[in-house]
Formats: C-alpha cells, structure tokens, sequence
C-alpha cells in the first residue's frame, strides 16, 4: 500500500495515539478504502496532502507571516489540496510549499484560489457512502452532534431532558461507528459542520444548530460548504428554538445529495491515484 504523508490539524504523528476528532479522523478511512494510501501524518510542512478540514489557512493561523530560515521554507516541495477549505473569511493560504490545488470545499474557497476556475468541489466526506453504506432503516428519530469542543456543554445542559429516541452523538470517537450512528437517524441537529455534510451525503435532513460555547472560526466554512450544496441549511437555530418547535423546524429542511457527477469528478481529482 503506497504511503503518502499527510497533515491533518486533530492528528498527531501517529494515528490513533490520542482520540481525534471525526472529522479531521475521517482521512484515513477514505485514502485507505478509495484509493489503497496509507496516511503517514506529519507537521504541516512536512505533508504531501491536505484533505478534510478547513484547514488551508492551517499554516498561516500557526504562524502568521513569520520568517522562518531558508530550511523551513520549501517552494521546491509540493502540498496537494484534495477537498480542503479555510477556516476564516480573511486568512491566506499560506504554506511553506507549492501548493498544487485538484479539489476545495465550496465555491468560495474556490474563488480565493489561484486557477480555481479548473479545481474539484467537494469535501470529502461526501464520499462516506462509498465506503460505508447505509443499513436498512433508521434507528434513532433524531441524531444530535454537537461540536466536540462543546459536547459536554451539551450533555451537562440537555442531556436529561430529551424527548425520547433523540440520541447525543459524539464525535470523538471511530469514525465508522460515528457514520452509522449519523446515517442511523431519522433527522440531524448539528452545529459541527461534519455532522451536516454527513447528513446529506446519506439523504438525511438536518438544521444547523448554535453550539453551547466558543468554537474557532467566523462561519465561513458553513457558508463555503453550502456553496457546494447550492442553497444554505437552516440556522444556526439555538437548541432551545429547535426543541420549542421541532416540527416546523424540520419541516423546514431538506436533505441535498451530492450528484453521481460531483462525488465521480471529486474522486478523479484525488492526486494519488
């Protein structure tokens, strides 16, 4: 299995030596599952490959424009750009290495980018089905994700007093064991954006829900991700808003499946192949 060396912002060098979070956990599932690649992950101006994450201004909101000496500077290597997207309206994708664009998450990204007229759309978690089909019915009305960073803020606020078959999912955990939980829902309330994307990669309704405290980011990788998704989900709605009224909320929401075009044209665009 060819390996290939990747950064990813919740990973360490070595897979599965702390608990990561789902989404940023979800590359090794599908280098391994799609394309037989095994993920060596490495500091960021070590990689090869960026993927899930909005993680293309990583570098830059590390380390600002610093100067670093002419070895931590590397224009003769190349970091490819699979699926990636940034985490702020305003920051520069600025890396040590070439970057060599072949898929972003939305059209905003794309739009910030040199060439992006000619770049894939599409985070990668959209390709989850692929890999990890869904089985038979659902199994839980409602699946609630809150961010990670928040989730105890959740459970500690909400968690007694859920109406029946709604399920709290955590997402640091397996990220297949999370995949089935999520595709195992009737109906999806997030505020991690993972959750959403998700959600409608297995048809799944869902509405964006505030999180319970302080996460990174001003909203731009929302908006970026329904900039591929061609119309925005609902909210952010605060949970109490979507408790109070959840049938109207829901009805409000509908899922939006990725097209057979957009996951074939996104798994073209897979540098390492």
């Amino acid at each position: 299995m060819r390996q290939v060396k990747i950064f990813s912002a919740a990973v360490g060098k070595k897979f599965g030596q702390t608990t990561e979070n789902f989404g940023d956990n979800l590359m090794a599932d599908l280098l391994r599952n799609l394309f037989s690649v095994e993920p060596v992950y490495v500091k960021a101006s070590q990689a090869e490959l960026i993927g899930v994450g909005s993680i293309l201004d990583a570098y830059y909101r590390r380390y600002g424009t610093r100067k670093f000496p002419l070895l931590r500077k590397r224009p003769w290597r190349k970091l490819h750009v699979w699926g990636s997207g940034f985490l702020d309206s305003a920051t520069p994708p600025l890396w040590p290495q070439k970057l060599e664009y072949h898929a972003v998450r939305g059209e905003l990204t794309r739009a910030r980018i040199a060439g992006g007229k000619d770049v894939a759309l599409g985070d990668p978690a959209i390709l989850l089905p692929l890999i990890w089909p869904r089985k038979g019915a659902a199994t839980t009305k409602v699946a609630i994700i809150p961010h990670f960073v928040t989730y105890r803020n959740f459970v500690d606020q909400y968690g007694s007093v859920l109406p029946p078959h709604w399920k709290i999912i955590d997402l640091l955990g397996d990220p297949q064991a999370i995949t089935a939980e999520i595709s195992g829902a009737e109906f999806v309330i997030s505020s991690s954006l993972h959750g959403l994307i998700v959600a409608d990669a297995y048809d799944i309704p869902s509405v964006w829900m505030e999180p319970t405290g302080k996460i990174k980011g001003d909203g731009y990788k929302f908006a970026d991700y329904f900039s591929f998704r061609g119309a925005p989900i609902p909210g952010p709605l605060s949970f109490d808003a979507i408790l109070a009224d959840f049938d109207g909320v829901a009805g409000r929401c509908q899922a939006s499946v990725p097209s057979a075009l957009q996951l074939d044209l996104l798994v073209k665009a897979f540098p390492f192949r």
